[in-house]
């Protein structure tokens, strides 16, 4: 599988549950997001992906265009 270099701004208090998870079963991080998304995937719904779409589209405070120039995504 292909893999793509990608961040994410999550809320605070939803990473530090991720961390906390990733360290109690001894796996990486990247690795329960990945799970993650491919259980969510499993199970299409229209409505489920069109939140998941404005969830991941709706800009976040401290987020900004100059995101996308220092992650070198700044042609998108």
């Amino acid at each position: 599988m292909d893999s793509v270099k990608t961040s994410f701004v999550f809320p605070a208090d939803l990473y530090l549950e991720l961390k906390k998870r990733a360290a109690e079963e001894n796996r990486p991080v990247r690795e329960i997001v990945i799970e993650a998304l491919l259980e969510y995937f499993s199970k299409p719904r229209k409505s489920d992906r069109n939140r998941l779409i404005q969830l991941l589209t709706t800009p976040f405070e401290g987020a900004s265009a100059g995101d996308y120039k220092e992650y070198e995504f700044d042609g998108i």
